[in-house]
């Protein structure tokens, strides 16, 4: 029987302390993979992390300091038209 699963790939920091996370989308029979695909997001320092595999959690606890947020923010730029 054929059944869909994501599953936690990869997570790398970029030099902002973003998180770019990698899931595996895959298309499984008999615990076979038979096809599978990635995507990607990025969290920013602060973000939500409800729902985020226990890897991210972990990660984005140890780099996100409230300085590390805090220098982020500072470093966005409103967008001007």
């Amino acid at each position: 029987m054929l059944t869909e699963r994501s599953i936690f790939s990869l997570c790398e920091v970029l030099p902002n302390r973003t998180l770019q996370v990698r899931m595996a989308d895959q298309i499984v029979d008999n615990e076979v993979v038979k096809a599978s695909t990635f995507r990607r997001y990025c969290l920013a320092p602060g973000s939500d992390l409800t729902g985020q595999p226990e890897q991210v959690v972990a990660i984005a606890n140890a780099i996100w300091t409230p300085e590390a947020i805090s220098a982020y923010q500072a470093n966005l730029k409103p967008i001007t038209q």
